[in-house]
């Protein structure tokens, strides 16, 4: 059995999410309390609107990701269980690389904290993301239709018929209207701006600057890139996390990927099952479980020690 670790992406956020964990695990705990009682705070008793914002959004995801991992981690050495290797969405790939041991944890923390700020000052009111359900040829076809100026492009590859599509408010609306009228169904996303697009360059340049002021180790554990659907290369690690930003998410080659390395059981830890979700779509022979409270990590130690 080959494991890799999947890591939630922003949209997974949910109030109270790693209270459970929180509660009973005391490594869990640990990693909440560096954190801070202000990001507990947000993840265990904000409003959903609040805890939607991009700015509060990735920290807390990331801590609560983090939280899980603390568990699951130790949770597999009491057990005997290995993994062989990683990857996140989007946000996500931030608590795989931190997992990885690329970075410490509070200096993840550091820079998602700054990469939400950032992505939420640079995108508000430039422009959104749509999930367009469907076939990608349709989906590139209305994008090469649309005649309004303004930046528009298909950022993330989920799975097999689910395409994500950013730009500029005008152009979407015009997109949006061009898909429904051609078979494509398009649900709006309740995000502070065209992430993962070129519009995002600035972002991509800050935190460009920040990566260079921490320091970066080789992974412990190979974690694929949102970029290129690959193993990290080291040497170029820097530039891809930087980069990640304002590219799109893989997130189907890198599952195809790992699978063609011998992956077939992936564990999702953090908040709620997108991931499961997607990947299941994307082969349906994969086995996949979550952690994100103290039942779903009991239920999966259960089943991946047989």
């Amino acid at each position: 059995m080959g494991i890799a670790l999947v890591f939630s992406g922003q949209g997974a956020q949910y109030v109270g999410m790693g209270k459970s964990l929180y509660e009973s695990n005391e490594h869990s705990r640990k990693i909440f309390d560096m954190a801070g009682e202000e990001i507990k705070r947000l993840c265990f008793s904000s409003t959903e609107k609040e805890l939607s914002q991009t700015h509060n959004t990735q920290p807390c995801i990331y801590t609560m990701s983090m939280a899980a991992f603390a568990a699951f981690e130790n949770a597999c050495k009491e057990n005997n269980i290995a993994y062989d290797m990683m990857a996140g969405f989007s946000l996500g790939e931030y608590s795989a690389l931190a997992a990885a041991k690329v970075y410490s944890f509070q200096d993840g923390l550091e820079v998602v904290t700054k990469r939400g700020k950032w992505m939420h000052t640079t995108g508000s009111g430039k422009g959104s993301m749509c999930a367009v359900l469907g076939d990608l040829d349709k989906v590139q076809a209305c994008i090469k239709s649309v005649k309004t100026a303004g930046v528009l492009e298909a950022v993330n590859f989920n799975c097999p018929g689910q395409t994500v599509v950013a730009g500029e408010n005008d152009a979407l609306a015009e997109f949006s209207e061009l898909a429904v009228n051609s078979g494509l169904k398009v649900v709006p996303l309740k995000v502070g701006g065209p992430f993962h697009s070129s519009l995002m360059r600035e972002v991509s340049e800050k935190l460009k600057e920040l990566l260079n002021s921490i320091t970066l180790s080789p992974p412990q554990c190979p974690v694929f890139s949102n970029v290129t659907g690959e193993a990290y290369d080291f040497e170029n690690m820097l530039n891809l996390i930087s980069k990640q930003v304002m590219s799109p998410v893989l997130w189907e080659k890198t599952i195809r990927n790992m699978m063609d390395k011998g992956i077939d059981t992936f564990v999702e830890l953090g908040p709620g099952k997108t991931l499961c979700g997607m990947i299941r779509r994307i082969d349906r022979s994969a086995k996949t479980f979550n952690i994100e409270d103290a039942d779903s990590l009991k239920k999966a130690i259960e089943a991946l020690r047989r």
